[in-house]
């Protein structure tokens, strides 16, 4: 086959010679993923046209017809993905996406990033996503009500067809520099690349972008379902369980994606922070707060038949968020780090959630009546009642984010100037408003359906407010911090002796009526209601990063310039240059400085942190050097050397932050992840649980 393939090229070329062979080569396979793309295409039509006709008529055979078709579209697009794969290991320059991105000395790990570092390559890397997610939700509903699934993949299909319009027309990866067919084979090879973006040269990066896109495709898939759920008007207890964990995986999916996103921002930009509330970043973060919204709410739906329709809009909301983030990324429109260039591409994401509101809308409304709440609230004491103001406050968040997006647009639209709403803005905003949400987090599932009775708040919400009163008390006695962070250590307080108290009880009552000790009784407490205590534990988590991003507070920074044997002292830690040398390499050259910070005269930790210099993009990033400990983190960045630098007398200017707790967000992102994979897990049969038991500690 490689004997046919290489014989075939020589012929096409008029040469043996192997840089024009491989020249046709990397022509041909460029080709190979258009066509690819072009199938792909004409398949995802297909098969949204057969999901249409099998959702209208009821015919069975067509729904089969798309789900091959869906599982053959599946087949191009790797097909695609695997081309632009092999151009950029191959450093097929003559390629304009590989060019733009990659380079020859590029470590292949990165060349392999670089299929999602740009915006082309980043959105056949998203329709690639959609259609491995797309083989999994053919799957999970192979055994769902049938019409149902005919709707939902009308839906799907319509997503598809429309990223796969975009990867054909609008953003393809696989166009040719001063591509000329009479002429391409004797197109010559460019010496090297441009390179991948310095700053997306990491490894966090590597994961980042695909956890932000499966977290975004995975909120179409329950948006699909509840449209087929509400045209079809299936009643809501065959299939709230189903869009309950689509949506609870694609929740946790992008909640990591925005968490090692801001890692990535920690380690490497530069600044000592995690979260600057970029256009990006937000529009990552607000389909998380609707969708998390979602999963509070839907219990009232579950147990009292309520907030139906709340439910339903927050869950449509969600998709059009993320909708709205990958436009807000792509469209040129806001200045940010993690922004692509400015194209018109922007304008069909506009038209496509116009589209999905519009459908989505029409649904909804003639669905109305389906959505009408079955109880009323019968006091303020509620379960139902602290969901209800759950979702005001998350709506609230969301809506606040959103008018701090798009502010630079409408102050430019106004008077033709843009204007930021900066750290001051979400700061006074949104942390009362995260600091309520705890509080509700920690009193929400202490009420009762219907209605709590004095009695019962009492005992349990005098301990929480005891420890909440003495945490704040010690604060404002002890901390020089603002106030709103000893209210948030106060309420963090609450939060966690609830949670403890929680187990506590709990877990002690099995222990005594089943003769277990403490340890087991709460693993089979667990074992019978994953889902209650899946979401104590995801509570907790949050109270963990709550603590880290509270610390926050108490950050110390200064920023020097510092030759050799100098110090610097920084929130009462002494750190000392030791060293400031340059290496060299095919792919960068680092400006780096060894420090120590420094305790009764000795060095206790080292530091080296790098500047680096790359040079086929011609441009820098910093690689920072951070120490993290269980109570601050030491974080120095080297930002280059001064303008008085010289060999002789090296001298570089030094940035280097003190951050209080930053290590608990990290470890609550991973006990959020535990949180929710318990909850997801199938409940464990009661009598499994009681088989350990003993007939005389049952009976009693």
């Amino acid at each position: 086959m490689i004997h046919f393939i290489l014989s075939a090229l020589t012929a096409a070329t008029g040469t043996d010679e192997p840089s024009q062979i491989r020249l046709a080569g990397d022509h041909v396979m460029a080709d190979f993923g258009n066509y690819a793309l072009m199938v792909g295409l004409a398949l995802a039509i297909f098969g949204t046209l057969t999901a249409l006709i099998a959702a209208l008529t009821a015919r069975e055979r067509f729904r089969k017809a798309t789900v091959r078709a869906f599982l053959a579209m599946t087949l191009m697009i790797f097909c695609a993905v695997f081309a632009l794969g092999y151009l950029l290991q191959h450093d097929a320059f003559q390629v304009v996406y590989v060019q733009s991105h990659s380079n020859r000395h590029l470590p292949w790990i990165y060349k392999l990033t670089a299929i999602w570092g740009g915006s082309q390559g980043s959105l056949l890397w998203w329709t690639t996503i959609l259609a491995v997610y797309n083989l999994f939700f053919l799957f999970f509903i192979r055994k769902a009500p049938r019409l149902m699934t005919a709707w939902a993949l009308f839906f799907v299909g319509i997503c598809l067809t429309f990223f796969l319009v975009i990867n054909n027309i609008v953003s393809n990866p696989f166009q040719i520099w001063g591509e000329d067919i009479a002429g391409m084979w004797k197109a010559v090879d460019p010496r090297d690349g441009a390179g991948l973006n310095p700053q997306l040269q990491h490894w966090a990066m590597i994961i980042h972008p695909p956890m932000l896109y499966l977290g975004y495709i995975g909120f179409l898939f329950p948006f699909a379902l509840t449209m087929g759920a509400l045209i079809t008007r299936l009643d809501g207890r065959d299939w709230l369980p189903m869009i309950r964990n689509w949506t609870l995986v694609a929740w946790l999916i992008l909640g990591v994606g925005i968490v090692l996103g801001g890692a990535w921002a920690y380690m490497e930009l530069g600044w000592g922070g995690y979260w600057a509330w970029d256009p990006v970043e937000n529009a990552s973060f607000m389909p998380w707060l609707l969708a998390t919204a979602f999963l509070h709410s839907i219990m009232a739906q579950e147990k009292r038949g309520m907030f139906k329709m709340w439910n339903v809009l927050l869950l449509v909301s969600s998709f059009l968020m993320c909708m709205f983030g990958t436009f807000i990324t792509r469209s040129g429109l806001i200045s940010s780090v993690h922004a692509f260039a400015e194209s018109d591409i922007g304008n069909y994401f506009i038209g496509y959630i116009v589209l999905n509101a519009v459908l989505s809308g029409i649904v909804v409304i003639a669905r109305r009546d389906q959505l009408a709440d079955d109880n009323q609230y019968e006091s303020m004491t509620s379960r139902e009642v602290s969901l209800l103001f759950n979702n005001v406050l998350f709506a609230a968040l969301c809506l606040l984010t959103l008018l701090g997006t798009v502010w630079p647009m409408i102050t430019e639209a106004l008077i033709q100037q843009k204007q930021e709403l900066r750290h001051g803005y979400y700061n006074q905003v949104m942390l009362p408003i995260f600091i309520g949400l705890m509080l509700l987090m920690a009193i929400g599932p202490i009420l009762t359906w219907k209605k709590t009775t004095g009695r019962q708040a009492r005992e349990r919400f005098m301990l929480p407010s005891i420890a909440m009163v003495v945490v704040f008390v010690l604060c404002l006695a002890l901390s020089s911090g603002p106030l709103i962070s000893s209210i948030s250590f106060a309420v963090l307080a609450f939060l966690l002796v609830t949670i403890v108290e929680e187990f506590w009880i709990a877990g002690r009552r099995r222990a005594k009526r089943a003769g277990e000790n403490m340890a087991v009784a709460i693993y089979n407490l667990i074992a019978m209601n994953r889902r209650r205590y899946g979401g104590y534990i995801t509570h907790f988590s949050v109270l963990l990063m709550g603590l880290g991003i509270t610390g926050a507070a108490f950050n110390h920074q200064d920023k020097m310039e510092l030759g050799i044997g100098e110090t610097m002292e920084v929130g009462g830690f002494l750190f000392q240059v030791e060293n400031i040398r340059t290496e060299d390499n095919v792919n960068y050259v680092a400006y780096i400085a060894d420090v120590n910070l420094m305790k009764n005269g000795r060095p206790v930790e080292r530091f080296a942190p790098e500047q680096r210099f790359y040079k086929a993009s011609q441009s820098q990033a910093s690689e920072v050097d951070i120490h993290v400990g269980w109570l601050r983190d030491y974080y120095v960045v080297v930002a280059g050397p001064a303008p008085q630098h010289t060999d002789e007398h090296p001298i570089g200017v030094f940035h280097i932050y003190v951050n209080p707790l930053v290590i608990w967000i990290w470890i609550g992102t991973i006990l959020m992840v535990v949180g929710t994979m318990v909850a997801l897990l199938p409940q464990r049969s009661r009598r499994k649980v009681k088989a350990a038991v003993p007939a005389n500690m049952e009976a009693a």
